[in-house]
This record gives structure tokens, sequence and C-alpha cells, in this order.
């Protein structure tokens, strides 16, 4: 009717006639102003992007390539190392759980660094705790591999919530997934590089050389970060306490249905994310007898379906503007992928194609869980950092625990089936959430989609 009357022109209608119509359009104007007042920041339009955001978006998903590589570096070439080490392959989930340990410290006090001297410093002191690491691990020392272990979790640590906090101030809302899914594609692609590089040069140069050369490239990536650094650390508070409020922090988390959630699921989610990258080679080359070299394939295989899946499921959880629904998705997939290891004996091509899913789903949850988190924060910056340290737990603890019990069920494929079932308990969590979440939608927000 608004669109009739303006079209007609005032001095066309009768007097009644015109301000029945300007009485419409001041309702209609109020219904405006009360849809306004419930609509979310997912609801308004497209933000404009920053120049900044494209240098943000490349630093950190740099950053995260190398974090990950730094941390995935030794299992891409087990059998290497255990021989000089004298140890037992499998032993090395172990060395992966100690890294995560001291992500799990170090995790909860990273939000408060990140105040108090700036996410871009926080991000550099990331980066060099991986190169120190890497340096110290090139040693060949049991002991001194197991120090290196706790400095490359430190910087793992402290990698997410510094760039979580740089990309949540300069990410509009509505690519907030994508934007968050393709820096954590990183973690597949950093994966996949160091699968194919480090046998390669561990087997021509050595595995400690090669050990020092990964760790060259932490530190040029270090210095790129301080031409930034002005820009993005000018909201830092240098007075606060960065070990404070740590408590408080997680009292949030616990009292928030949503960080609640999302915390649990980091826990499932990335159990079965680091089963499958620090266990897939040594199930292919020990169980199935496959080459070191045909095995790093599949790795890399497997990595490469992460780094889609991971842009992929931030485009359909934008697409749906449901970070939640996708995450079930994703825990079910990730269920069925871990069951069906089974076919690497009798129907190898749907055994290679469950890895590929399985790297397409485990390793595909983090933009869109970090997108959520960043959603459901409070105050200034983001709780990054502190629900991550329920995802450094679940990879600290899932590794040893799949070591542990594979000896008694002496078949990775069969260990493979028994963790299967934190995707689908990660499923239904969201999915309970996703029901929650529906629930709640404001009425106006749901017309506005009719």
């Amino acid at each position: 009717m608004g669109r009739e009357l303006t079209s007609h022109g005032p001095e066309m209608m009768p007097v009644g006639t015109q301000l029945r119509g300007e009485g419409d359009h001041l309702a209609v104007c109020a219904a405006h102003r009360n849809e306004r007042v419930h609509m979310t920041q997912d609801d308004r339009p497209p933000a404009r992007i920053s120049p900044q955001l494209y240098t943000a978006l490349g630093l950190t998903s740099a950053s995260q390539v190398i974090a990950t590589a730094s941390v995935l570096a030794l299992t891409t070439i087990p059998t290497l190392v255990a021989t000089a080490l004298g140890v037992a392959p499998h032993l090395i989930g172990y060395q992966v759980s100690l890294i995560y340990a001291a992500g799990v410290v170090f995790s909860m006090l990273a939000g408060g660094w990140v105040t108090r001297i700036g996410a871009a410093r926080v991000g550099q002191i990331a980066l060099i705790c991986s190169a120190v690491g890497l340096f110290v691990m090139a040693t060949g020392s049991t002991a001194m591999i197991a120090l290196a272990s706790c400095v490359i979790g430190i910087g793992y640590a402290l990698n997410n919530p510094s760039s979580s906090h740089i990309l949540a101030r300069l990410a509009p809302a509505r690519r907030r997934n994508l934007i968050f899914s393709i820096k954590q594609a990183g973690v597949p692609v950093g994966g996949g590089l160091i699968a194919l590089l480090m046998p390669f040069l561990a087997a021509r140069l050595g595995w400690q050389v090669a050990l020092l050369w990964l760790g060259v490239v932490p530190l040029l990536l270090a210095l790129a970060y301080q031409r930034v650094r002005s820009d993005w650390d000018n909201d830092r508070q240098q007075g606060s306490r960065p070990f404070a409020g740590v408590l408080n922090r997680q009292r949030e988390i616990w009292s928030s249905p949503a960080l609640r959630a999302l915390s649990i699921m980091g826990f499932l989610f990335s159990g079965v994310q680091l089963m499958i990258s620090t266990f897939v080679v040594v199930m292919l080359v020990e169980q199935f007898g496959w080459t070191l070299a045909g095995a790093a394939l599949v790795a890399a295989l497997v990595q490469a379906a992460g780094a889609f899946g991971r842009i992929f499921w931030g485009l359909v959880a934008d697409w749906l503007q449901s970070g939640f629904l996708v995450l079930a998705f994703v825990g079910f997939l990730s269920f069925v992928s871990l069951l069906s290891f089974q076919f690497l004996e009798t129907v190898p091509w749907i055994g290679i194609l469950a890895a590929a899913l399985g790297g397409m789903t485990g390793s595909g949850w983090n933009g869109v869980l970090l997108a959520e988190v960043a959603k459901a924060s409070t105050g200034q910056g983001t709780m990054t950092g502190d629900v991550l340290t329920y995802t450094f737990l679940g990879v600290m603890v899932c590794p040893s625990l799949f070591a542990t019990l594979y000896p008694f069920l002496s078949s990775f494929t069969v260990t493979f089936a028994v963790f299967s079932v934190q995707g689908l308990l990660g499923a239904a969590l969201a999915l309970a959430l996703f029901l929650r979440e529906r629930g709640q939608r404001p009425v106006g927000r749901l017309r506005s989609h009719s």
C-alpha cells in the first residue's frame, strides 16, 4: 500500500486518504524501529570489508600453517624418530599430548596477555616459541624433545587467541564463519605441507637438519608482524594484569550455555582431529604394510580435504546463518568416517575416501567453532583462549588414550572405531544448541526471511 501511495504523489489524493497514507507510513516506520530492536549483529547489512582484513587474514593464516607444522613435524616421520630414540612408533602420541598439556595452561592465560601487550605481539611470541621448539627438538635427545614439545605447545596456545582477537575486530558479522574458517584452513594446509616435505627432507638431509631448516620460517614471519603491530595493538591495556580474571572467565564459560557447549565440543572434536593426524600414517605402515611415502600421500590427502572442509563448512554456516547446525553435520560425518577405516583392508579405495572424509570433517570444524565463540563472547576481545583450554585438553588426553588402548586391541581400525563415538556425542550437543538457538530467534528476524 505504501508503495502505491508514494507512486501517485500526495497532491493526487483526497485529504482523508493522504492522512491515512501518512498514518500508514508512520506505522510502518514504527514497525521497522521495533524490528531493529530485535535485530542481531548477524541481521545487519553487510559491512564494508576493511583493506586491513586481507593483510590480517594472510598473516594469521600463515601463522596457523607454521604452528600446525611445528606440532605435527615428528608425526610425519614416526618410524625414523622412533628408531633414532629406540622407542615404539605409536608412542609418538605421548609427544603430541605433551605439546597440548602446555597448551592447556597457557591457553587460559593467553587472553590476559592479548589485553596487556596486544594481539600482534602475542602472535610474534607464538612464532618465536615454534622456532625455539624446533631448534631444541633437532638435538635428538629424548629429554630435549620433551622440553621442546612444551615450548611448541606454549606457542600453539598463544596463536589462536591472538589471531581471533585481530580478526574479530575486522571481520564483518555476515562473513565471520568464512573468515575464521579460512584462517583455520591453515591447520590442514600446514599438516599437508609438513606431511609432504618432512619425509622428503628427512630422507635427504636427516630429520634433525630438516627440523633446523623448518625453524627458520617462523622467525621470518614474526618479523613481518612488526610492520602492522602499531595498528593492531592500539587497543592494548598496558596496566592490566594478565593473570587476573582467569577464574572469572572460566565461570563465565560454564554459566553461558553457548560457551559451555562450545567448550565440550572443542574437547570432543579436537580429540578426533588429532587422533587422525597422529595415527593415520602409523596405521597404514604398521597395520596395512604401506610404504612411508604412500602413507604420507594419504596423510596429505587428509590434510587437503581438511583445508577444503574448513572453507566449505564456513561458507555453509554463513549461508545457513547457524554454526551449530553445521557442527552437528560435521560431528556425525566424522563418526561415520572413523568407523569406515576398516575398509582399508578389504576395499582400500573406500578406506581412502573415509580418510578424506575424516579430514574434511574431523579437521573442518575449527573455524565455525571459533566464529561461534567470538559471537558468544561478551566484553572486550573474545573468550577464544579460555574455550580452547578444553580443546587443548581433548588433544592432550585423546592421543594418549588411543596409545594406551591400542596395545589391548592390537588394531588401529578397531581403536578408531571405539573413539568414533566422540563425533556422535559432539553432533548431538551441537544439534541441541541449534534447536535452542532456533527457539530463541526473535519474531522480527523470522519474518525478515519470509
